[in-house]
């Protein structure tokens, strides 16, 4: 990991831990999201199906800086979820 890399994710982590995920409402307000909290698949991603839905257990970064959400004990990009509303 680069040293930017690692500042980057310990700035992060303390505005927003494991257990949380920050979400820009319609409106344009912030709202803290706590795990668990509920997601739809939008793409099939073994096991996960598209249109199920899955309880996010924690909120991670990889070492690239890129989110993911754990659900299940396994890591999966934030982008194959919509969260559900």
């Amino acid at each position: 990991m680069s040293e930017e890399a690692r500042k980057y994710i310990i700035e992060l982590f303390k505005i927003v831990g494991t257990n949380s995920v920050l979400v820009v409402m319609p409106a344009g307000r912030v709202r803290r999201l706590y795990c668990p909290f509920w997601v739809i698949c939008l793409v099939d991603v073994p096991p996960l199906q598209k249109g199920g839905e899955y309880a996010v257990e924690a909120v991670k970064m990889t070492l690239e800086k890129q989110d993911v959400f754990i659900i299940e004990g396994k890591a999966y990009f934030v982008w194959y979820f919509t969260i559900k509303g």
